[in-house]
Formats: C-alpha cells, sequence, structure tokens
C-alpha cells in the first residue's frame, strides 16, 4: 500500500488514497473516465427517447389538447372524420410505440459500439471516433422519424381523417443541432391529416417525406465523409508543417 502522507503514516488516509484516488488517475490515463462519461450520456439520452416516446403516445391521447377529444369526440367533426380518426388513433398509437422501440434500439447499440472503441488519446476519441459515429447515428435517428411521418401520412390519405403522431415534433429538434439542416424540417408534416377530396396531394407529402427520410440518411453519411475528409486534410497540413517551417528557419539562418 503506498503512502498518502509525506511525515506520518495515517490508515484512513493511505487507504483512501489507494482506493480511490489511484484507480481514479488510472482510469482518467487509459481513458475510461472519459468513455464512460460520454457512452453513460448517450445510453441516459437513449432510454429517454424510450421513455420520453412512450409517455408522449400515452399522454397525447387524453386531457383537452388529448387526440381523443379533439377528434374523436369533437362535434365539430362529421361521422366519417371520426370514424376515420379511430383508425388513426390506433396505427398511430402502435406505430408510434414502434419508432420509440427504434429510436432506443439504434442509439443503444452506437452507444455501445462506442464504449469498444479502443481509446487512444482524448483528442482522436472526440474528433476522430466519436463525432464520426454521432454524425451517422443523428442520421439514422432522422432516417426513422420522417420515414414515421411519411407513413402516417399515406395512412391518414387512407382513411381521410386525422392521425395520431405524437412523436412528429422530434425531428425538427434533432434537425435544428446541425446548421443548414432546418430547410428539411418543411418535409416532415407535423400534424398527420388526410382527405378524401384531396387524395393525390396527402398521398403526395406522404412519399415526399418517406423520399426524404432515404436522403437524409445518405446526406449524412455524406457529411461523415466530408467530416473525415476534412479531419485528413487537417492533419496532413499539422504533419506538413514542421518539415516546411524547418527548413525555411535553416534558410533564413543562413541569410543572416
Amino acid at each position: 500500500m503506498e503512502k498518502n502522507l509525506p511525515f506520518v503514516s495515517l490508515p484512513i488516509a493511505d487507504k483512501g488514497y489507494n482506493n480511490f484516488v489511484i484507480p481514479f488517475l488510472g482510469k482518467l490515463d487509459d481513458g475510461n473516465v472519459f468513455k464512460s462519461i460520454i457512452t453513460l450520456l448517450l445510453s441516459i439520452l437513449a432510454i429517454a427517447l424510450l421513455v420520453g416516446g412512450i409517455y408522449l403516445s400515452f399522454s397525447g391521447l387524453f386531457g383537452e389538447d388529448g387526440f381523443i377529444k379533439n377528434y374523436i369526440t369533437s362535434e365539430s367533426l362529421s361521422g366519417g372524420k371520426q370514424a376515420g380518426a379511430v383508425g388513426g388513433l390506433i396505427f398511430g398509437f402502435v406505430i408510434s410505440l414502434i419508432v420509440a422501440w427504434a429510436l432506443f434500439s439504434v442509439l443503444k447499440k452506437r452507444s455501445e459500439q462506442m464504449k469498444a472503441i479502443e481509446y487512444e488519446g482524448l483528442l482522436s476519441f472526440v474528433f476522430i471516433k466519436m463525432i464520426p459515429k454521432l454524425i451517422l447515428v443523428i442520421g439514422e435517428l432522422l432516417f426513422i422519424l420522417f420515414l414515421y411521418a411519411g407513413v402516417l401520412q399515406i395512412i391518414a390519405a387512407l382513411v381521410g381523417s386525422y392521425v395520431y403522431a405524437p412523436l412528429s415534433g422530434y425531428a425538427s429538434l434533432i434537425l435544428g443541432i446541425f446548421p443548414g439542416m432546418d430547410i428539411f424540417a418543411g418535409l416532415a408534416p407535423q400534424q398527420i391529416y388526410g382527405d378524401y377530396d384531396s387524395f393525390g396531394e396527402f398521398v403526395k407529402t406522404g412519399v415526399m417525406s418517406i423520399v426524404a427520410s432515404f436522403v437524409l440518411l445518405i446526406v449524412f453519411y455524406i457529411y461523415n465523409e466530408i467530416y473525415n475528409y476534412a479531419l485528413k486534410l487537417v492533419t496532413s497540413l499539422i504533419s506538413f508543417l514542421p518539415k516546411f517551417a524547418i527548413p525555411l528557419a535553416i534558410r533564413k539562418r543562413n541569410e543572416n
């Protein structure tokens, strides 16, 4: 056991030093602390998406602003619209729970992959290994959400009424993280509604959202490739600077 205090031996101090301080510093050195913090945050976010999705799926049904009161029992809607909304509620509720599970599963898998990455330094872990995976996982989450909105929009066109979509606001929140990506926000309908008088238009909106989901997935994979390429350029530039600077310094010295 290593001694903690310089002049005296205090068992409680020595024990705390060897049991807590030394192991903690060891974990800092091998990167386990940083990896644990990042993967823990991702795991918490994954659970939040699952629990939040389940909560929104249930809470959005009831109350003054709930789907049932506004679209199923509302006297302002015709009987046909109310009947269609019942079908929209059933499909929307089930699909929303599946989507909440899918978002959780994707983020959980990516966090496990990140945890398995070998730590070779904080800069390397964050900029070379972590950020590319985060770019990919955000693209994958957006793919699921836009696909979700598109499928529900087509269902709304088929039932000719409102469809329950409690997770429709997730996509805009995620898109707000990336500059310039808000242009895609309008492609995912916020309120899922259909009407037989404009059946073709509503189907078109749903198809556009489904197409946008695949486009977004491709865009984020391209985004990842651009990031990796830019990182290689910066790394090459940093490696080249000493080779360029040393001969230049020698030449200036000779000139003087």
